[in-house]
Order: structure tokens, then C-alpha cells, then sequence
């Protein structure tokens, strides 16, 4: 998946996760102050998903920022569809040994709603 991530996005959005990760240190620092930075950006972008005004400002920033739109897409595209296969529990089995998902996690196997 880590192809799917655009080469230069975290550096592009690095005034924006600095603020982010301000938010969630002013917001509840004993909780979020032992998160690294790969962790913070993951938290960002999935709290993203569910804000198409957010999504809109970020894919600004992004294109300004040199990211091309289809490659901004498509990330976006596939972060969706990853948490929603995590809230419905619907992995293919290829998924679930490439990704070590524990059975307790699967609520349904699929062959065609994929990612990888």
C-alpha cells in the first residue's frame, strides 16, 4: 500500500500535521504524547475521511504542493475503502495472511471487494 501514498504528500502537508498533532497534545496530551510521526499522520488522514471539506482543503494544499490530482484520488479512494473493509470486518483471504489479520477481526471473506 505504501505505493499508493504519494512520494512527497507527508512533506507537502507538514505545516498542517504540526497543527494537528498541536490539536491532539492541547486536546489530551498523556494520550497522544508518545505517538511518532507516522502515527500522527495516519491518525490525520483517517480523520479526514469522514470530512469532504476537509478532504477538498487538503487536496488543494496537495496539488498545490505538486501532488497530481489522480494520484491524490486514488490514495484517497483506497483509505476509504480500508476502513470501511475494517468496520465491516470484510477481508479477501490473501488480505487476511498478507496483513496477519486476527480471526476475531473477520466477520466475512470476499474475492472481489479487494485492495490488494
Amino acid at each position: 500500500m505504501d505505493s499508493l501514498i504519494p512520494a512527497n504528500m507527508e512533506e507537502v502537508l507538514k505545516p498542517e500535521l504540526k497543527k494537528f498533532k498541536r490539536y491532539l497534545l492541547d486536546d489530551n496530551y498523556e494520550e497522544f504524547k508518545d505517538y511518532d510521526k507516522e502515527a500522527i499522520y495516519s491518525l490525520y488522514i483517517y480523520s479526514l475521511l469522514d470530512n469532504p471539506i476537509a478532504i477538498k482543503r487538503v487536496k488543494e494544499i496537495c496539488i498545490a504542493g505538486g501532488i497530481e490530482p489522480k494520484q491524490f484520488n486514488k490514495f484517497i479512494y483506497v483509505s476509504m475503502k480500508y476502513v470501511d473493509k475494517v468496520k465491516r470486518g470484510c477481508y479477501s483471504w490473501y488480505e487476511i495472511d498478507t496483513w496477519n489479520i486476527p480471526f476475531e477481526e473477520i466477520k466475512e471473506t470476499t474475492l472481489t471487494y479487494t485492495i490488494i
